[in-house]
């Protein structure tokens, strides 16, 4: 009996659609650029509409970046009316661009000024956490607690320390 062997189609490979960023990175993405290029009056209208969207969406991370964004923007369109972008704003604002060195020229110069304000050590301390620098990253953060003891709560829910929040350098954490 002679048989014939079956052809069979090879089986196409189907292409895995990319992952489409939410609305909402991209209208972030826009009102930073916009930002970033000095047109500061369409940024903060931009960034107003984001942050109501966000909120409708109950996206609160891109609501807080996007008012930091906005304070920015603000203080740049209003010279006169706000004599500097605050440094917590200023910091803030590199660390969301992930601009390690200049949030922590920022915070060390803020520091100097200012070495009892908790919030400036702790911004120190998430710098250190995004360069992955778990030492500095825990000293900062120990002396950021030892001002404000509250930071607890932030430093648990900061996803900048994900990747060194198991290091025994954070042991001071526990049970806080």
């Amino acid at each position: 009996m002679a048989t014939k062997a079956k052809s069979e189609q090879a089986s196409k490979s189907v292409p895995v659609p990319a992952a489409q960023p939410s609305p909402l990175a991209g209208a972030f993405a826009k009102a930073v650029k916009l930002v970033d290029s000095g047109k500061h009056a369409e940024a903060v209208k931009a960034l107003d509409t984001l942050m109501e969207e966000a909120q409708a969406a109950g996206d609160w991370a891109v609501k807080r970046r996007a008012q930091i964004y906005r304070l920015l923007a603000e203080a740049k369109l209003h010279p006169a009316k706000a004599v500097a972008a605050d440094a917590v704003t200023e910091i803030q604002a590199c660390l969301n661009r992930h601009d390690t060195d200049g949030a922590l020229k920022l915070a060390e110069k803020a520091i100097k000024a200012h070495p009892a304000q908790a919030n400036l050590h702790y911004l120190r301390a998430v710098a250190f956490a995004q360069a992955e620098n778990t030492e500095a990253s825990a000293d900062s953060l120990k002396k950021a607690m030892e001002l404000d003891e509250d930071l607890v709560f932030q430093w648990h829910m900061e996803p900048d320390f994900n990747s060194i929040r198991k290091s025994p350098l954070f042991a001071f954490t526990e049970g806080r």
